[in-house]
């Protein structure tokens, strides 16, 4: 309580001042239209306002969480290293005045994996893993109380997790409010998750295996859900700001590496459901439709863009995809019960 409490009391203090400093460097989203689609409107508006959502974070995180835990200090490594990520490539966009010049792809690719293989050694090493290396390497299955051994093939899936789990809610960021909501739902149902393999009798109970220290991961998600709460303040339609690059990379990698210390890697896709249909359709754009095919599968790829274009208002696509992503992360807990 103390955690959502201040998170969410820091961004809307520290909101006004951040908003006006970006709006001052001239850290602005450049405007595009997509063949009919026409989204100039949020030109001018300021970007990079994962600032907000980070500094909500560290400041409830600095107050409330045992900062002695390394699964504590694992995620805001990772909220830390991404946001740096998506920061260069907002700075690029703004410098060069296009959203179509920031950070290269592959840079992007090859700083998500080299952050996957160096969390990847140090997670199933054994003198530096916060658990067995057997549970470490060890792959959840929902609805399944028993999970599948990878051995150290689990890196293999590790660096290719953390990529998908960042650049889907990246993808997700494309409208007022899109992406904070269901990243706050992920992030909710992946507290109760470490509540429960964080707490000895509960996990024995529910036939989970107990992950000693992960109890502690229910403050840091607690923080995160106030410092977005606070962020969502400012970025309803009309947003006041966007998160850019800056925080919906920070959010996917802090998601996704809560995911795996929780041993809930495969329950992240459930939760964040609307993350992987957004990220889908603009695979099966990209890839499927354009090089395979040559030709378009949907007008506009991640699909909220398809459906703006279909005739729905902005404020309908958003909040439809609200509930949708409460409906997926409901699935997700139900998985809690159903083993």
């Amino acid at each position: 309580m103390g955690a959502v409490v201040t998170g969410l009391l820091v961004t809307l203090v520290l909101g006004p001042a951040i908003i006006a400093l970006l709006r001052r460097r001239g850290a602005c989203d450049q405007g595009r239209s997509f063949g009919g689609l026409n989204v100039a409107s949020k030109e001018g508006t300021p970007t990079m306002g994962g600032l907000l959502i980070l500094a909500g974070l560290f400041a409830a995180s600095l107050l409330w969480c045992d900062l002695s835990n390394q699964q504590v200090r694992i995620v805001l490594a990772a909220a830390l290293y991404f946001g740096c990520i998506g920061a260069c490539d907002d700075i690029l966009k703004v410098r060069h005045r296009s959203n179509e010049r920031g950070l290269a792809r592959h840079w992007k690719y090859a700083a998500e994996i080299a952050f996957g293989l160096l969390v990847g050694v140090l997670f199933l090493s054994r003198d530096s893993s916060p658990y067995d290396p057997r549970v470490a390497r060890t792959l959840t299955v929902p609805l399944l109380s028993q999970g599948i051994y990878l051995g150290w093939a689990y890196m293999l899936f590790l660096v290719v997790f953390m990529v998908l789990a960042s650049n889907s809610v990246n993808l997700t960021d494309g409208l007022d409010g899109l992406a904070i909501t269901p990243a706050l739902f992920v992030a909710a149902v992946l507290g109760v998750f470490a509540l429960v393999v964080g707490d000895a009798e509960l996990a024995r109970s529910l036939l989970f295996r107990h992950l000693p220290g992960c109890g502690e991961l229910v403050v840091l998600c607690s923080a995160l859900i106030g410092a977005g709460a606070g962020f969502l303040w400012f970025n309803c339609h009309p947003a006041n700001v966007f998160m850019g690059d800056t925080g919906s990379l920070a959010l996917g990698g802090m998601l996704g590496t809560l995911a795996f210390l929780v041993k809930q890697e495969l329950v992240f896709f459930i939760a964040g459901g609307i993350f992987v249909v957004e990220a889908g359709s603009s695979f099966i754009q990209d890839y499927i439709g354009l090089k395979l095919l040559g030709r378009r599968i949907f007008f506009r790829a991640p699909y909220h863009h398809s459906l703006m274009h279909q005739g729905y208002g902005e404020t309908k696509v958003v909040v439809r995809f609200w509930i949708i992503a409460a409906i997926f992360a409901v699935m997700a807990l139900a998985t809690l019960k159903l083993r």
